[in-house]
C-alpha cells in the first residue's frame, strides 16, 4: 500500500476484507484508462485482477474499497514499464464513489 493509501485508511481501521461482497454480482468496472507517462499513449488495463478488497459497513450499506500498487505494466505503444497504485471506492456496492491512481515511470534496471 502506497503512503496515499495509508493516509486515507489511517483513520479508517475499520475496514476489513470483503468477504460478504462475493455474494453481490454487480460490481463496478475495474478497467481505466491509463496515461503511458513516457509516451502519453492511452492503455485500458484491468485492475481486477490486481487489486486487494476491503470493505466497511456505512449507512447505506457496506462501502467497497479496491486497492492496488503493481509494477506488471507496460504500454502498448513504446514498452516501457510503469507502476500503477491507489484505491477505486465503490458505495454503495454496485456504484462508484472516488478514485485515486497514481502511475509513475519506472526506470531502467540497467541506468
Amino acid at each position: 500500500m502506497n503512503e496515499n493509501q495509508n493516509d486515507y485508511f489511517k483513520d479508517n481501521e475499520e475496514y476489513e476484507d470483503c468477504e460478504d461482497c462475493e455474494d453481490y454480482d454487480e460490481k463496478i468496472s475495474l478497467v481505466r484508462t491509463i496515461i503511458c507517462p513516457y509516451c502519453s499513449t492511452e492503455n485500458k488495463i484491468d485492475l481486477q485482477d490486481e487489486c486487494e478488497e476491503t470493505s466497511k459497513e456505512r449507512q447505506m450499506g457496506p462501502e467497497r474499497i479496491y486497492m492496488f500498487d503493481t509494477k506488471e505494466n507496460c504500454c502498448i505503444k513504446c514498452g516501457r514499464p510503469f507502476r500503477i497504485s491507489g484505491y477505486i471506492s465503490e458505495y454503495p456496492m454496485g456504484a462508484y464513489n472516488s478514485e485515486e491512481i497514481k502511475v509513475v515511470p519506472i526506470e531502467d534496471e540497467e541506468n
